[in-house]
């Protein structure tokens, strides 16, 4: 009994990789064969570069209250307390570095099979990858931005003045500083959302990597590209409620599968 227990499971292990071995070729060809595919990433493709995905049970949401630490209606009431959440978490971001997942994009694109990524992400690991066209409509950690005159800075070049000021000041004008990202409560970037609605409305593919899909109107992004007829190719560590959606779904780490893709895509016709 025991030994054909253990020849099933033997079994069910073969089938499940030659199942997914079917799946990986198949994407391989419809990327290969796309007139134009464009990327959706959220922050599952980080998670293999450090940083902590945002939803689910061990997600950073689930030790801080995005309402308190996040939103912009609390920023603007007392930005010390996202300050310190800020200073808490930054270094991760300013130390991450781009994980196989993001070079394989970077890759597509230089091989001419992908178009554009667009994030949600504010991490700046797609363009640290090579990655060259990149919409960001979530912002980017990387800059600074001032409340009040709008000043641009680096993070990089004023991490002094985050750390050792309570509430970073710009230098121009006095007012409180924020990272270039949306909290809670923002609107997206115009310019970059109409651009990400442009691509997706040309994509006849659209390759979805980490993304629960929880937040809108980033969203509403795969269910445009499906309306539109594109095929629509999942890849996430987690089972989504989005899953319908896709005409492929491969669970599993995105730095393991997406260089197998890329590979495959160099030996099909």
């Amino acid at each position: 009994m025991e030994v054909a227990k253990y020849s099933a499971a033997i079994s069910t292990r073969a089938w499940c990789r030659l199942e997914a071995y079917s799946t990986i070729m198949s994407i391989a060809h419809e990327i290969k064969h796309a007139r134009r595919a464009v990327a959706f990433t959220g922050a599952g493709i980080s998670a293999e570069s450090g940083l902590g995905t945002f939803r689910g049970k061990d997600g950073l949401w689930s030790r801080y209250d995005p309402t308190e630490v996040a939103s912009i209606e609390s920023f603007t009431r007392d930005p010390r307390k996202f300050w310190e959440f800020a200073r808490e978490i930054g270094w991760i971001f300013l130390t991450a570095k781009p994980n196989a997942a993001h070079t394989a994009l970077a890759e597509l694109e230089e091989m001419k099979r992908l178009d554009t990524v667009i994030t949600q992400n504010v991490d700046g690991l797609h363009q640290r990858a090579g990655s060259k066209h990149v919409v960001e409509i979530h912002g980017n950690a990387g800059r600074i931005i001032c409340t009040r005159c709008s000043a641009t800075y680096a993070t990089e070049k004023i991490v002094d003045r985050i750390t050792q000021q309570d509430v970073p000041r710009c230098d121009k004008c006095g007012g409180s500083l924020k990272p270039d990202v949306v909290l809670f409560g923002e609107p997206l970037p115009e310019r970059a959302f109409d651009q990400a609605l442009r691509k997706v409305r040309s994509a006849d593919l659209l390759l979805a990597v980490g993304t629960s899909l929880e937040v809108y109107p980033a969203a509403s992004l795969p269910e445009i590209a499906k309306k539109g007829g594109a095929k629509v190719i999942s890849i996430d560590s987690e089972r989504t409620g989005w899953d319908h959606l896709c005409d492929y779904k491969v669970n599993g780490p995105a730095g393991e599968i997406l260089p197998r893709i890329v590979q495959a895509i160099k030996i099909t016709f």
